[in-house]
């Protein structure tokens, strides 16, 4: 006879800790500061200007709903991103503003899409009827190439595109945007080259009666040294989150970083000794060290290939992290934290007592640049809003 063991009584009598106490990591986001670069943004545009804030990556990693709730409050136009889950995260958060999804959804999630009221991005007349053959009242915004050499229709293309879709009752035209190329051959020229694209679109649509009600095409880089390229809307992103470069250009103004801390715990702490026998040909390891590990590894988005002289802090000190980095765990020098104990926190990234490891340090760190960093964020990885 086989017994079933039933777990469910057993985790209805649990007290149920947070998600970060059960992960023992997480990151703490400040959504005031989100709130804060938006006002900033705000206050640097037109009132005719609609900001589409750009929520790729689950919000750069921050959390697309609670970001997106944030932004509403403050009373931003609409959203933009790449993934339906972002926007299935934005909806379920109750903001009914609206919401763009970039090229990256296919057809096959039409009724998603349609059931949330979402916008789909579209670059040919070949997208536009696959959609419109299976979604009754379709919106659109027109993606514009302008030397991206990405999604997009060219600029030779798009009043062809505007009046297919004009001439379908069942379409709305809710606008037409272009993101300015990052390839190497970009600069200020390119820059001014690709505005002159867009005018010169914008144009001809304009004489044909097909101009749409919003023309965008400036994200952050735009937003911040190019005023001239607002147009309707703007949709920039890493600004929300401080990480923005060139906030030194025309539109100079102070961010604040949403990431403020990454910590974890110490999983282990012990004293090596001679009993373990030879000590591996390892960087750091000794016989008679105190070593610990911390509850992070590569899979959470660290380093594979730890950098020499990487840190964390622990009891407001500095130990080295020692390689190489594990898939959840990783090794920690703790023979200047003599008192570390099993559980202490650990911070990866932040202020811990006098000390603090800064966004540009663990970028350098990582191999990355502050942008990138909020790349490497896991969604795994529970989020304290602060």
């Amino acid at each position: 006879m086989t017994t079933m063991l039933n777990s469910r009584p057993l985790l209805d009598q649990t007290v149920m800790c947070d998600d970060a106490t059960l992960r023992g990591s997480c990151y703490e986001i400040d959504l005031e500061a989100i709130r804060h670069n938006y006002r900033q943004l705000r206050a640097h545009l037109g009132g005719h200007v609609k900001i589409h804030a750009c929520l790729k990556r689950n919000g750069y990693g921050c959390g697309a709903g609670p970001v997106a709730a944030a932004l509403a409050s403050e009373g931003t136009y609409g959203f933009a991103v790449a993934s339906l889950m972002d926007a299935i995260a934005i909806r379920r958060e109750g903001v009914s503003n609206p919401v763009l999804l970039y090229p990256g959804s296919g057809i096959a999630a039409a009724r998603t899409i349609d059931a949330l009221g979402l916008t789909v991005s579209i670059s040919s007349i070949d997208e536009l009827r696959q959609w419109r053959s299976v979604i009754g009242r379709l919106r659109v915004f027109l993606k514009v190439d302008l030397g991206f050499f990405r999604a997009g229709a060219t600029p030779l293309s798009v009043c062809e595109l505007l009046a297919a879709a004009a001439d379908d009752p069942r379409v709305c035209v809710e606008g037409m945007y272009a993101h300015m190329s990052e390839l190497p051959t970009s600069g200020t020229r390119a820059a001014r080259e690709q505005f002159g694209r867009m005018r010169a679109i914008v144009t001809r649509a304009e004489r044909r009666g097909l101009r749409p009600p919003l023309v965008m095409m400036s994200s952050t880089d735009g937003v911040l040294n190019h005023p001239e390229m607002d147009f309707d809307a703007v949709d920039p992103g890493a600004l929300f989150f401080g990480v923005a470069e060139g906030t030194k250009g025309p539109r100079s103004m102070p961010l604040q970083p949403a990431l403020k801390t990454v910590r974890t715990r110490l999983v282990s702490v012990k004293r090596t000794d001679r009993s373990l026998g030879t000590v591996p040909d390892v960087a750091g390891l000794r016989r008679g060290m105190l070593l610990g590990v911390i509850g992070m590894g590569w899979g959470d988005g660290l380093p594979r290939q730890l950098p020499p002289n990487i840190t964390a802090l622990v009891r407001g000190r500095r130990a080295r992290l020692l390689p190489p980095s594990h898939l959840e765990h990783i090794r920690i020098d703790l023979s200047d934290v003599p008192d570390a104990r099993f559980g202490d926190e650990v911070v990866l990234l932040g202020k811990q007592g006098d000390q603090t490891i800064t966004h540009e340090e663990i970028a350098f760190q990582w191999g990355t640049d502050v942008v990138g960093l909020y790349g490497l964020l896991r969604d795994h990885i529970p989020k304290i809003y602060l």
